[in-house]
């Protein structure tokens, strides 16, 4: 048994919509579809949902709020009379304007997008639709209820050999919409894949294909053909996205795999996601990062013996709303990696607390620092790893300013100057991948 999910750049047009068509036709075992709301056709254009927030938010000020209606009937209605099916967009649209006068939430105006989008898929296909609302729960503070959801959706769905579903919401106990973080579809496709027990979640996109580096640094690199759920967490925090990091938490711990597939492309193995992986032959899957980053150092003598020290520190940079990336400690000295704009907004502040509240023997601060992860499962009990990283990149006079082996087991951090980011990418990949 096979689930689907078509991301938004997968719907976002008639002739995309065909070729999804055609990939379900074409695999007899797909008995459930996700759908996101259509995505760019153009990268000018704006998507269907954030027309809807921008509705919802044009409605509260009263300022054009039918304009913006106009233009998410007129979107639909293209793609509807080129796919030459017969559906009341009319009346769905006069639905989503009595919605708004009622003074619906942003959330439920937002998903109008899915739902609609689910609906249209469903009538091309001859499918059944279900509404989202009706087999995904949240609890009173927004939390998923996983074991309601499953058992609800998994009996709900045995009743249709075929149906499509709208991804990004589901209901409140009060019988409200709420959303799932934007991307949200992979999560409603996870949870389906996950209620129905299938074989295989597929993911559905226009996007390209994912690179075991970037292919704007590294000429020509290969394409991640299999990786496992948690690497693929690790390449998300890089910024790239190859599947929602709540799907693949709803997916890592069951035997369900993930294939992601570019529909652009659909007779092309894609990349494959799954729970567990062989360990031998080359575990490197990618190298990747991001620039950006400062380093704080605070050395104080005995630090280990401080209680509350980590708290008191943490604390700090919470109040400031400045996220801690990493930290490197030591016996006597803890070093904070911070993203630089989040950081640079208060800077001044959370030092001066740190001299105030942990009263520091020394404290400085490393500007312009790039992270890099060298990500594959097994890193941590293979032999040589750092000594191939650290002399691949003193061979090309590169410093590393910060070394981190995660006990994960997942990856090693490290720490370049943004100078020396392309340059140490490139390196690392010849030296860990090809």
């Amino acid at each position: 048994m096979i689930v689907v999910k078509f991301s938004g750049s997968a719907v976002a047009n008639a002739e995309k919509l065909k070729t999804a068509a055609k990939i379900i036709n074409s695999e007899t075992s797909c008995r459930y579809v996700v759908v996101s709301s259509p995505g760019k056709n153009l990268p000018d254009d704006i998507k269907i949902t954030d027309m809807l927030y921008i509705l919802h938010s044009k409605f509260q000020s009263r300022e054009g709020y039918n304009e913006m209606l106009k233009k998410i009937a007129e979107q639909f209605m293209s793609i509807i009379l080129e796919l030459g099916i017969t559906f009341d967009i009319d009346r769905e649209i006069a639905i989503l304007k009595e919605d708004l006068l009622a003074g619906e939430s942003a959330d439920y105006i937002a998903s109008r997008g899915e739902f609609i989008m689910a609906k249209i898929f469903a009538k091309m296909l001859n499918w059944e639709f279900v509404d989202a609302a009706k087999i995904i729960f949240f609890d009173a503070d927004g939390k998923l209820e996983d074991a309601r959801t499953f058992a609800t959706a998994s009996e709900v769905l045995s009743k249709y050999e075929h149906a499509v579903i709208p991804g990004f919401y589901g209901s409140l106990p009060n019988g409200k919409i709420k959303t799932f973080p934007r991307g949200g579809g992979d999560i409603t496709g996870a949870i389906i894949a996950r209620a129905v027990k299938a074989d295989l979640f597929e993911k559905c996109t226009a996007n390209t294909n994912f690179f075991s580096a970037d292919p704007s640094i590294v000429s020509e690199p290969k394409i991640i053909q299999t990786l496992t759920y948690s690497e693929a967490l690790e390449i998300n925090y890089t910024g790239i996205k190859i599947i929602h990091d709540e799907a693949a938490f709803l997916l890592k711990d069951t035997e369900i795999p993930t294939k992601v597939r570019n529909i652009n492309t659909p007779s092309s193995e894609g990349t494959l996601i799954t729970p567990t992986k062989d360990l031998t032959g080359n575990i490197t899957v990618c190298i990747a990062g991001r620039r950006n980053f400062n380093i704080i150092h605070i050395e104080k003598f005995g630090i280990n013996r401080f209680y509350g020290f980590g708290e008191k520190l943490f604390g700090i940079f919470a109040r400031y709303n400045a996220p801690c990336e990493h930290c490197l400690s030591g016996i006597h000295k803890i070093s904070v990696v911070v993203k630089t704009p989040m950081f640079d907004l208060k800077r001044n502040e959370i030092l001066r607390e740190i001299e105030s509240i942990i009263q520091p023997d020394s404290l400085s601060l490393e500007r312009d620092l790039s992270i890099i992860l060298t990500i594959g499962e097994g890193t941590g009990r293979t032999y040589g790893i750092l000594d191939k990283i650290a002399s691949s990149l003193a061979h090309e006079k590169i410093n590393i300013r910060m070394l981190d082996q995660g006990s994960d087991d997942l990856n090693v951090i490290l720490g370049v100057s943004d100078k020396d980011y392309d340059a140490a990418i490139r390196t690392l990949y010849h030296a860990m991948i090809v």
